[in-house]
């Protein structure tokens, strides 16, 4: 025991457990980076290989002789490949294994098939441990690599370049003693066994501490290039959010960070009032319900919404919310009222008749099919009439074509003031509409009409003639009821049948039909 404390063994002992410690803490506070990881994993071999030697001394054992000088060799070639971990460069796996093997099969010659110098031993033993240095080295200055590591890299090859010197100096002597027929009693007494731990070991320390700053200056320098990415990322989303034709704001915690010029005009409100500002107060209060699961999900899919102005006024609105880093939102406002208006104005043109805004013949076909089905589902009434106005080519060739668009304009506000909201009315071309009544018998639709009828009566339209005129209009109507399935151009049919009877009867008057 006094012997291996004043031995040069125990301090280098100390110095790779250090040196593994300080790989560990390397390893784990570099994650996920490559290389930190078998620059732990080799200094803690190779500890656990100078453990087994100094079992071997202790004990004599021959195994622990070979396993412990094997497991060595590959702790430092596993450091090695760290290097070409580190690089991003495919590690030569396999100079652990061959490495490992070589010594094992010399010391195993020399065990138990002929003995060999120690010297020798210790020469093969410094070959193997000089080149795996050597390519480390080799690499770290011909490999290409970030411009920001050539410095460090410089470093660590000339120290990895120096211990491996040092290494191969050790075999040179080695090589030299056993030629010369030396072989010491005592080899952790030689001159070549203490080399490596006089200056091979603080060369191999520098190379471990080189290999840290190569590690910090690589999370350094990415550091600083995410940085700038990130200032530039963020001055493409200043710059978008200035230039963009729709309102955006960035959100966290359902609150207003930041918003651009765009919502400042689009909401009136000014940006100091914007700012902290709680998100929903944006929007009209039935609205106000749906942001928080468009908060929640940020499915950056847009969706209609009604938005508030400061002077309290409502637009349609479209809301696409993305999720942004650290649990903020980024919100896009686009204001569709226009769009919206178009769209209702296309669906108007569709279904209305433009002159009259009664519906059209096409629309009224579609929705008076739709009510047939129903009728016919539940066996309820329904009636449909025609309503043709009286002479209405007279009243465009006495007083034109105006004066007979504000008559038709006149009488379908007349009729459609007075239907129900379940009732159809649709002007069929010129001067003949049609009702449909549905859930409604014979004898209601009659009750209806007739007084839809009288109160034309009571409508007096004035009249541009020169003489201060007034125009004075009537209506003929034929009536059909259904009590059974049917369908519309049956029904259509026989109210035709039935106008014709009440304009031959004397005008002005209700004739019905049965089915």
């Amino acid at each position: 025991m006094e012997s291996l404390y004043f031995s040069p063994m125990l301090l280098g002992l100390n110095l790779m457990l250090a040196s593994a410690i300080a790989c560990t803490g390397l390893w784990y506070f570099a994650r996920p980076y490559r290389g930190p990881g078998l620059w732990m994993g080799g200094a803690w071999t190779l500890i656990l290989g100078i453990l087994l030697f100094m079992g071997f001394m202790a004990s004599g054992s021959k195994l622990l002789n070979i396993s412990g000088n094997a497991i060595q060799l590959a702790g430092e070639a596993l450091l090695m490949l760290g290097v070409y971990r580190f690089l991003g460069l495919p590690p030569p796996w396999w100079t652990v294994p061959a490495s490992a093997a070589a010594m094992s099969l010399a010391l195993s010659w020399h065990w138990w098939v002929a003995p060999i110098n120690s010297e020798y031993l210790i020469a093969i033993y410094a070959t193997i441990g000089g080149l795996l240095p050597i390519q480390a080295s080799l690499v770290l200055l011909r490999a290409p690599g970030e411009s920001e590591l050539r410095g460090v890299r410089r470093f660590v090859a000339v120290a990895l370049g120096a211990y491996a010197l040092v290494t191969l100096a050790r075999a040179a002597i080695g090589l030299h003693d056993g030629l010369q027929g030396i072989e010491h009693a005592d080899v952790t007494r030689s001159f070549s066994y203490l080399l490596p731990y006089n200056f091979g070991v603080p060369l191999w320390v520098i190379a471990l501490v080189g290999m840290a700053l190569m590690t910090m200056r690589r999370i350094l320098a990415d550091s600083q290039r995410h940085a700038l990415e990130a200032s530039a990322s963020a001055e493409r989303f200043e710059r978008l959010m200035q230039v963009a034709n729709a309102g955006m704001l960035v959100l966290r915690d359902g609150q207003v960070v930041d918003a651009n010029p765009m919502l400042e005009r689009m909401l009136l409100w000014p940006r100091e009032r914007l700012l902290g500002q709680d998100f929903s107060e944006l929007f009209v209060g039935e609205a106000r319900e749906e942001l928080h699961a468009l908060l929640t999900s940020a499915d950056g899919q847009p969706h209609d919404i009604l938005a508030m102005r400061d002077d309290g006024s409502t637009f349609a609105a479209e809301l696409s919310i993305e999720p942004l880093a650290g649990g903020q939102r980024v919100a896009e406002i686009r204001d569709v009222s226009h769009h919206k208006a178009l769209e209702n104005q296309l669906r108007q043109l569709a279904t209305l008749d433009p002159l009259t805004s009664a519906l059209n013949r096409r629309a009224f076909q579609a929705q008076a099919e739709h009510e047939l089905a129903r009728s016919a589902r539940y066996g309820s009434p329904l009636s449909l009439a025609v309503l043709d106005l009286d002479h209405f080519k007279r009243i465009n060739d006495r007083y034109g074509h105006a004066a007979g668009d504000r008559v038709l304009c006149q009488f379908s506000e007349l009729c459609r003031r007075q239907a129900r909201s379940t009732d159809l009315f649709a002007r069929f071309g010129g001067e003949e509409f049609v009702f449909l009544l549905p859930s409604t018998d014979v004898d209601a639709a009659r009750h209806f009409l007739d007084r839809l009828r009288e109160s034309l009566q009571d409508v007096r339209l004035d009249i541009d003639d020169g003489e201060g005129g007034e125009l004075k209009v009537s209506v003929s109507i034929g009536l059909v009821s259904a009590a059974r399935a049917c369908d519309l151009a049956q029904l259509l049919e026989r109210a035709d049948q039935a106008l014709y009877r009440a304009k031959a009867n004397g005008r002005n008057r209700l004739e019905s039909a049965e089915l």
